[in-house]
């Protein structure tokens, strides 16, 4: 009940799957939920209810239970000095335990809000406590219960009580008979651990249940040995959801993906697999939202419109997703989809980790027709797209005649590299301070600028993209906009842009969180957006 009131990922997607399993209750189940949610989903009404719940009905519960308790017992001979000892100690003991608990808790707040925004740590500590807003459109978060509940996830799974086409039927007895049988054996272990109950009187306790005798030998085995086979039962769940949840080595799922693309069938174990590489890869996103959540909270504050604002317009969070969904179906980065994930269809473009960086413009200027960048790139009629600029490249290094002239152009491919770089960063600046990337701009100039426009200018007749503020936030959004405009690659001509136009499939503000996501993994981390 208490799991959903912080409102994040964790407690949402929690609550979720624990309501779809209530709403399975033969006749009754479907009314619970709705009693529950306060209409068809999670809303302010549903944190209303569990919050009415938690504070209010519980503890009441629990102070009738121990009034009705303490009254059974409080004039009994039996439960005297020395047993009433023991319980206090007992009592005290707990009590203690959950000061503590409490008392960690807070500390952990205290010392989180005392640290500055700069300090990590603060990260660290306010994640472990926290996940993400509630999202209610991230239908992939990897959501599981607490260690405490493993096993009936783990159980709920096996008699497919999370929809995965098992029989109705079955559900409702996994789900509801078999736990409901075990609490009922549970609740009555004690009577037969004590031989039954007895009622009994005394001067000051009359008609009050007492102490039973010793219980039957068979009935102390048969307690023995349903405890001992729950024990082993709910140790055997924990443990093959914990195995389930594994993170299967790479070599494995290298295997199991070759199989896979491959058109082979594959093996329960070989899903599991996968499942396994994919429930990691959306824990390591779901913590990586969570850090950036309080990264960007403690450096601006709430929105009055709540925290998934700030998840919203923040590109190192949009920016992934949005890729992942609109671009991975033809590029890669990094070779995978932007979030991890590894896309069934091959790449028919380029890879873009550190797009813009000199080591990817390096590379590129090494061999443009490389898979990382032209080579995977194809006409409608199955031609290679993009092929004057290998040509470009294939000729100036056959005019270098000697050693000394091609160690020459290598170093002017490395001055034009990091040229470009800095135009990405500064653009239209015309005196660098750099040595190197004044080099650079000068053989660009002189060599480049034949084709590749700067600033609309360029010396020669072949028309290739606009290069002023290449790499750029402005840049990369005016390419993913439309790419054949005449500053890009333009819709005409021997090589015209095989891009398609996104500029009526993704709004302005969409296109620069892509952009931005780019420009800020070059700018922070040298080519791992």
């Amino acid at each position: 009940s208490g799991e959903l009131l912080p409102w994040d990922q964790e407690g949402y997607w929690g609550t979720k799957v624990r309501l779809n399993i209530l709403a399975q209750t033969p006749v009754v189940g479907e009314m619970l939920r709705r009693l529950l949610t306060g209409g068809n989903d999670l809303g302010t009404l549903t944190l209303t209810r569990f919050y009415t719940l938690h504070i209010v009905a519980l503890p009441a519960l629990m102070i009738l239970l121990l009034f009705w308790r303490a009254r059974l017992t409080r004039t009994s001979e039996r439960f005297s000095r020395e047993h009433s000892l023991r319980r206090s100690i007992a009592a005290a003991i707990a009590i203690a335990a959950i000061a503590a608990v409490v008392c960690i808790e807070h500390s952990a707040v205290w010392l989180a809000e005392a640290r500055t925004d700069a300090d990590a740590t603060l990260i660290s500590d306010a994640s472990t406590w926290l996940s993400a807003p509630a999202d209610p459109a991230a239908t992939d978060y990897p959501a599981r219960p607490e260690w405490h509940t493993l096993f009936l996830y783990q159980w709920f799974k096996r008699v497919g009580g999370h929809g995965d086409g098992s029989s109705p039927a079955l559900k409702v007895v996994g789900t509801f008979v078999v736990p409901g049988l075990i609490v009922a054996m549970l609740l009555g272990l004690p009577v037969l651990d004590r031989g039954g109950p007895r009622r009994g009187g005394d001067d000051h306790g009359e008609g009050l249940p007492t102490r039973a005798g010793p219980a039957p030998r068979a009935a102390r085995f048969f307690v023995l040995g349903f405890t001992s086979l729950l024990v082993l039962g709910i140790g055997y769940l924990h443990y093959e959801a914990m195995r389930a949840d594994a993170n299967p080595t790479d070599a494995d799922v290298a295997r199991v993906t070759e199989r896979k693309a491959a058109g082979e069938a594959l093996s329960a174990s070989e899903h599991a697999v996968l499942r396994a590489r994919a429930f990691r890869r959306q824990r390591e996103n779901a913590r990586r939202q969570t850090r950036r959540t309080f990264e960007l909270a403690a450096r601006e504050g709430i929105p009055p419109t709540g925290p998934l604002e700030l998840l919203a317009r923040d590109p190192l969070t949009r920016g992934p997703i949005l890729f992942a969904q609109h671009c991975a179906s033809c590029h890669r980065v990094h070779g995978h989809d932007g979030l991890g994930g590894a896309p069934a269809d091959p790449p028919t473009s380029s890879d873009l980790a550190g797009f813009g960086t000199k080591e990817w413009i390096r590379g590129l200027l090494e061999d443009p027709m490389n898979e990382r960048y032209f080579g995977r790139m194809k006409k409608p009629d199955g031609d290679p797209a993009h092929t004057r600029m290998s040509r470009f490249v294939r000729e100036i290094r056959g005019d270098q005649d000697t050693e000394e002239n091609r160690h020459a152009l290598m170093a002017d491919f490395d001055a034009v590299a990091a040229y470009l770089e800095e135009e990405g960063v500064h653009p239209g600046r015309t005196t660098p301070g750099d040595p190197l990337v004044r080099k650079g701009r000068e053989f660009f100039m002189a060599t480049c600028n034949e084709c590749h426009s700067y600033d609309r200018f360029r010396s020669g007749t072949l028309k290739a993209p606009e290069m002023l503020g290449y790499g750029s936030v402005a840049w990369i959004e005016g390419i993913i906009g439309d790419a054949s405009h005449d500053t890009r690659y333009r819709n005409r001509g021997r090589e015209p842009a095989q891009m398609p136009p996104f500029k009526d499939r993704l709004s302005p503000l969409d296109r620069r969180l892509i952009a931005e996501w780019f420009f800020l993994g070059r700018t922070e981390s040298k080519g791992a957006p």
